[in-house]
C-alpha cells in the first residue's frame, strides 16, 4: 500500500513538472461546466444560475480591484449560495446525477449489443394508441429503460401483468377506475397503472399542453424513460424522451419511434454481434424530429455496408459488412473523409454557443483560482521521523525532538486544510555515534511527504540537539508505592512483593538511574486489614520500557497498635481498709487513651485457703469497652483483712 501511495504521489509529481496536469485540470473543469450547462438549457433554472455567476463574478472583480466593501459583502453572499443551489436546483441535481450515471461508459471501449427484440411485442401499444387517438381517449404510456421507476411503481396501482391491447383499453376507459394516470411498462410487462408523475417546471413549454404532458415530459427529464402521449381533447399522438417531446405520430412514425427508443428490430432475431460504439454522438437521445426520413435500413442491428467498423468476424462478413481489411479499408476513403467531418462537426460546431462560454467560464474560474494571492500559514506539531538509526543506540530525548512548528506558503483554500499529519518530515541519522548530535532541519531533514502546491517556509526550531545513548538493560527491584495513612489504631507490620525484581530497557543515563521501581499507588486507608492484590509495575519516565515483570501480587500485613496505661486507684473496702491499688490496662488505643480512672472498678473476692486472712483484688472494665481492652496486671493482688 505504502509503495503504490509513492507511486501515485511520484506520477502526480512528475504531471506536476511537466505541466500537463494544468491541461487535465482546464480539460475536467470544461466538460463539467459544459455538461451544467446543456442541463440547464432551456430551463427556469438558467436565469437563476446566471444570478448565482454575477454575484461569483462580482465578488472575483472586487477582488482584483481591491474593492473591500463589495469584497465582503459578495462573501457573505457566497456563504449561502451553496444551500441555495440545493434548494433551486434540486430537480436539476437529480436530473444531472442520473445522467451522469447513466452515461459513465468508456468512448474508446467497444461494447456488446444486445440481442434485439422483435417490434411485434410492442404492437399491441401501436394498435392501442391509434385506437385511442381515433377515440380521443387521454393515455400515457411510461416505458422503463436503464433508471428504474420503482418509486412511481410504488405510488400506483401494482400490476404485473402481460402487456395486451385489451388491458391497455380497459385501463384507459375513462369509465375505469385507473384510466386516471400513467401506464408504467418494465420489460415487456405492465408493472403498474393509474401512476402519478412529476410535472415539469419548464416555462419555455407551448400552453397547449395539458397535464399529461407535463407529466411525461417531467418523467423523460428526471429518467431516460420513453413515453407515449395521447391528447384528450385532439386524438394526437406524441412521444417524450429527455425532455423532449415529438407530435402528430401516426402509426407508421410511432412503430420507426418506439423501434429507436427501445432498441428492437423489426426483423427476427439474429445472433449477437459486435460493433464499434458510435462515439459522434453525444449522447444516448434520438433526434426523432425527422422521423418521415426513417426507412428500414435505419433499424437494422448492423451497419450499413461501406462504414467503417473496427472489429472483424470471419471473412466472409469482412467481406460483406465492410470490416476492416486490406481491401476495404483502401475501398473506404470517403467514409474516413465523412467520419472525421463529423468528428470536426460535433467537436467545434454542435452547441457551439454553449461551448464557447464554458470556455469562457473554465478560464475565468483557472484565472480566479491561480492568481489568488498565496497565504502564509503556520502549522504546529509536526511530527519528525528519525530513520537509520543504528540498532545499539536510542534517542533519550525524545520528547522534545519529536514535533516541529512549521510556516508554510499556499493557496488559501488547500492551507486552510493542513493537517499536521499532511507532512512527513524525515531525519537520517545513518553513521551518528553516542553524543549529543545537531540536527539542522533545513539542510537535513527530507520531506517525505507534503500536499503539492504548498511550500515549506521556514522550521522552528531551526536546529534540534539529539541525545544519542547506548541502549541498555537492568534488574531493578520492584517496591509498592503506598499512599495514605492507616487508621490511628492500627500500623502496617510487613508486605512482601511477589515477583521482587524486574527488567528494564532504555536509554544508558535513564535505566541505571533506577535502583528500584515502584507499583500502582496503593492507599493504606481503604485497607484496615491484612490484604493480597495485583498490582502493575509503574515506570515514571516515558523513555524507559518494562522488559521484564508487568505485574506483581503485593501482601500486606496491617494489625492494631497496643496501647498500655497505668492507672493509680483506691481500694475503699470496710473489709480492708483504704488500699493503694495500680491497674495495668492495654488494649486498642484510641479507647485505653480515653479511659479513665473513675471507669475501673475495683472489687475483693475470698483469696481462698492458700491465703488465709486475705482477700483477692479484682479489677473491672466496663462492658461495652472489654472487646477492644483488657486488664492485664493488678497491684498488689491481694489485701488483709482488718482484725
Amino acid at each position: 500500500m505504502n509503495l503504490l501511495l509513492q507511486t501515485i504521489q511520484s506520477l502526480a509529481q512528475l504531471l506536476q513538472e511537466a505541466r500537463i496536469t494544468t491541461v487535465i485540470d482546464m480539460v475536467v473543469v470544461f466538460f463539467a461546466v459544459y455538461e451544467i450547462l446543456k442541463l440547464l438549457k432551456d430551463t427556469r433554472a438558467m436565469q437563476m444560475a446566471a444570478g448565482i455567476a454575477v454575484v461569483a463574478v462580482l465578488y472575483q472583480l472586487s477582488h482584483w480591484f481591491r474593492l473591500t466593501t463589495v469584497e465582503f459583502v459578495m462573501r457573505q453572499a457566497l456563504v449561502y449560495v451553496g444551500f441555495g443551489v440545493i434548494v433551486l436546483f434540486q430537480n436539476e441535481i437529480r436530473a444531472a446525477l442520473t445522467h451522469f450515471g447513466n452515461n459513465l461508459r468508456n468512448p474508446f471501449a467497444f461494447r456488446t449489443i444486445r440481442e434485439k427484440k422483435p417490434l411485434d411485442t410492442f404492437d399491441e401499444v401501436i394498435l392501442a394508441a391509434t385506437t385511442f387517438a381515433a377515440q380521443k381517449t387521454g393515455a400515457l404510456i411510461v416505458f422503463e429503460r436503464n433508471v428504474g421507476l420503482q418509486e412511481y411503481i410504488n405510488r400506483g396501482v401494482k400490476m404485473d401483468a402481460v402487456l395486451s391491447y385489451d388491458l391497455l383499453v380497459n385501463i384507459f376507459n375513462t369509465a375505469a377506475p385507473l384510466h386516471d394516470g400513467a401506464v408504467v411498462i418494465r420489460q415487456r410487462r405492465i408493472a403498474a397503472a393509474s401512476c402519478f408523475l412529476p410535472l415539469t417546471l419548464n416555462p419555455r413549454l407551448s400552453k397547449e399542453l395539458g397535464t399529461r404532458h407535463r407529466a411525461a415530459i417531467g418523467i423523460t427529464e428526471e429518467s431516460d424513460a420513453f413515453v407515449i402521449v395521447v391528447s384528450e381533447e385532439t386524438g394526437v399522438i406524441s412521444c417524450v424522451e429527455r425532455g423532449y417531446i415529438t407530435r402528430n405520430l401516426d402509426s407508421r412514425k410511432l412503430r420507426a419511434v418506439l423501434s429507436r427508443a427501445m432498441d428492437l428490430s423489426q426483423a427476427p432475431a439474429s445472433p449477437r454481434r459486435y460493433r464499434r460504439r458510435i462515439w459522434l454522438a453525444e449522447d444516448s437521445f434520438t433526434d426523432i424530429s425527422n422521423v418521415d426520413s426513417l426507412t428500414g435500413s435505419d433499424l437494422n442491428e448492423t451497419p450499413p455496408s461501406g462504414t467503417p467498423v473496427f472489429i472483424g468476424g470471419n471473412e466472409r462478413r469482412i467481406g460483406e459488412r465492410g470490416f476492416v481489411s486490406p481491401g476495404a479499408f483502401a475501398k473506404q476513403g470517403g467514409n474516413w473523409l465523412d467520419l472525421i467531418r463529423g468528428f470536426f462537426n460535433y467537436v467545434f460546431r454542435r452547441n457551439a454557443r454553449l461551448k464557447l462560454i464554458a470556455a469562457v467560464l473554465t478560464g475565468a474560474l483557472y484565472l480566479s483560482a491561480n492568481t489568488e494571492k498565496p497565504i502564509i500559514f503556520i502549522v504546529r506539531g509536526v511530527p519528525i521521523e528519525y530513520s537509520d538509526l543504528r540498532g545499539d543506540l536510542t534517542i533519550a530525548n525524545s520528547d522534545n525532538v519529536r514535533e516541529v512548528t512549521i510556516r508554510v506558503r499556499g493557496p488559501r483554500d488547500e492551507v486552510e486544510r493542513l493537517r499536521p499529519d499532511s507532512f512527513r518530515i524525515k531525519v537520517p541519522m545513518n553513521g551518528k555515534n553516542p553524543g549529543d548530535r545537531v540536527v539542522r532541519l533545513r539542510e537535513d531533514a527530507v520531506i517525505a511527504e507534503k500536499p503539492l502546491n504548498i511550500e515549506i517556509l521556514e522550521f522552528d526550531p531551526q536546529r534540534m540537539t539529539v541525545s544519542l545513548e547506548r541502549q541498555v538493560e537492568q534488574e531493578v527491584e520492584i517496591k509498592p508505592s503506598f499512599r495514605g495513612a492507616l487508621p490511628s489504631d492500627y500500623e502496617l507490620l510487613s508486605f512482601k512483593v511477589t515477583p521482587d525484581k524486574t527488567r528494564l530497557r532504555g536509554p544508558e543515563s535513564r535505566v541505571f538511574a533506577f535502583q528500584s521501581v515502584g507499583t500502582e499507588t496503593i492507599w493504606l486507608n481503604m485497607h484496615p486489614q491484612a490484604f493480597t492484590e495485583k498490582y502493575k509495575i509503574d515506570v515514571k519516565d516515558p523513555r524507559v520500557e518494562i522488559i521484564g515483570v508487568q505485574e506483581v501480587e503485593v501482601h500486606v500485613e496491617i494489625r492494631p497498635i497496643v496501647f498500655k496505661k497505668r492507672f493509680d486507684l483506691v481500694l475503699n473496702e470496710a473489709s480492708t481498709g483504704n488500699v493503694r491499688v495500680t491497674v495495668e490496662v492495654e488494649g486498642i488505643k484510641s479507647v485505653v487513651e480515653k479511659l479513665k480512672g473513675s471507669d475501673i472498678r475495683l472489687t475483693v473476692a475470698p483469696a481462698g485457703d492458700e491465703r488465709p486472712g486475705e482477700v483477692a483484688i479484682r479489677a473491672e472494665l466496663p462492658r461495652e469497652l472489654r472487646d477492644s481492652a483488657r486488664v492485664k496486671t493488678v497491684t498488689p493482688g491481694f489485701a488483709g483483712l482488718k482484725k
